[in-house]
């Protein structure tokens, strides 16, 4: 009786993980409609009725477009520093809120609008950053107030909690399996693909449940609207064979190269930014400069690189190696400096379009397919910053078809392997 009971309680927790996910589909959904028309009124309308032309830059004639940028960001950082000055730093990276909730077994959910909120504007003003740190760390604070509320126990407040984190991963990227891979893929040495996986059999259940939950309210609102959102798909057909396997391993250094700089720069902008920590405006100052000046010269050095992406895979042959290769070294550095210095959300949005542009100006040097290029390098190079190359694996085929998981597997797995200076 005592098995039947706890199997009927089991039971009702998953189905109400499943509405639970509905319910964070649905605000996850919203959320990202006011970001895409926030950045729709201040980078598309605005500067279209001001005669300026969107995306063009200041180098091809598009004066006026670096005051304008300055403007506009300068008032975003205003309203970033005085969200972090009254409300304190939000939103938490999404690293950040793992941790909270591994090592402290909660995560706090009063107040949740203050995350909202702080992770939209700097979005909206043009930060070179994802939108998944605000997300989960919203959605896994509504999870524990709901469990808290129901005066769940502890274990099962944790269990809702990462079915939230699971969940609002599976809508942003399109894809459940990212979430629950995040979540089951060992972080250090010290743990195991068997025990951990092993040690929530149960859990998984519930991870899934809120997942497939969360993605039905999305899909729901965004056929009923026509409106989108997430990482845009490669085509199915691509070259390959010999001419395009002999670039393997070039390409997984051309990652792993990047991925150090990246490494480099984050923890550069970390330590510049705690000696400014009592000074938040000047933080959110200097980002809102950097980010300006570099929309101005690069403009795909700006947003999260979602949307972009979807034109460079239409568009990238007729775009210079060069712009592709400058672009992706300058919005590599915006990534670790907006987050370090206020204007904080996610990096694997940006991570993923910059290997991107990497691999697009190394297939046109050398003549190889772009799509296999891409692949390969930003697999290299998410997976030697990330270092579950699984995951890795999952989100990548949210954008790639099936027919890539070889080449994309091949150096996720190789490029986590490859020792690293930093620990993340």
């Amino acid at each position: 009786m005592a098995k039947d009971g706890r199997i009927k309680k089991y039971i009702a927790l998953c189905l109400f993980t499943f509405i639970l996910g509905l319910a964070g589909g649905g605000i996850i959904w919203i959320i990202l409609q006011i970001m895409q028309a926030g950045i729709g009124l201040l980078w598309t309308a605005l500067p279209k009725a001001l005669g300026l032309t969107p995306g063009v830059s200041l180098l091809a004639g598009n004066t006026g477009i670096l005051i304008y940028n300055l403007v506009v960001c300068l008032l975003g950082a205003i309203l970033i520093a005085l969200v972090q000055k009254h409300y304190g730093r939000l939103p938490d990276t999404m690293e950040e809120v793992i941790f909270r909730v591994k090592k402290e077994g909660g995560y706090p959910y009063t107040k949740l609008y203050r995350v909202a909120i702080a992770a939209i504007l700097p979005l909206i003003f043009g930060g070179a950053i994802g939108p998944e740190a605000g997300l989960t760390g919203l959605t896994v604070g509504f999870c524990y107030w709901i469990g808290a509320n129901l005066q769940y126990r502890n274990e099962e407040i944790a269990a809702l909690a990462e079915s939230g984190f699971a969940a609002v991963l599976g809508v942003i990227f399109g894809s459940p399996l990212f979430g629950i891979a995040q979540l089951l893929e060992p972080d250090d040495k010290s743990e195991h693909y068997g025990r951990k996986f092993t040690s929530k059999r149960t859990r998984i259940i519930i991870y899934c449940c809120g997942a497939l939950g969360g993605m039905l309210a999305f899909l729901l609102f965004s056929n009923l609207t026509g409106r989108t959102s997430g990482l845009p798909r490669f085509g199915a057909h691509h070259a390959i064979g010999v001419d395009q396997w002999k670039w393997v391993l070039p390409l997984i250094a051309i990652g792993i190269v990047f991925a150090l700089y990246y490494l480099t720069i984050e923890k550069l902008t970390r330590r510049a930014a705690g000696k400014l920590s009592d000074h938040p405006f000047i933080c959110s100052f200097i980002a809102a400069v950097c980010v300006a000046v570099a929309g101005a010269f690069l403009p795909m050095s700006m947003f999260s690189g979602e949307h972009q992406l979807e034109e460079l895979i239409t568009g990238w042959q007729s775009t210079s190696p060069t712009e592709m290769i400058l672009t992706a070294i300058v919005k590599l550095a915006l990534v670790s400096l907006c987050i370090s210095f206020g204007w904080r959300g996610g990096s694997i949005f940006p991570i993923i379009f910059c290997g991107s542009l990497l691999g697009y100006a190394f297939a046109l040097m050398v003549g190889m397919d772009g799509a296999f290029a891409v692949a390969m390098l930003v697999s290299s190079m998410y997976a030697y910053i990330m270092r579950k190359p699984a995951a890795v694996v999952m989100i990548l085929l949210l954008c790639f078809p099936i027919t890539y998981i070889l080449p994309i597997a091949v150096c996720a797995i190789i490029a986590s392997k490859i020792p690293s200076p930093y620990s993340r």
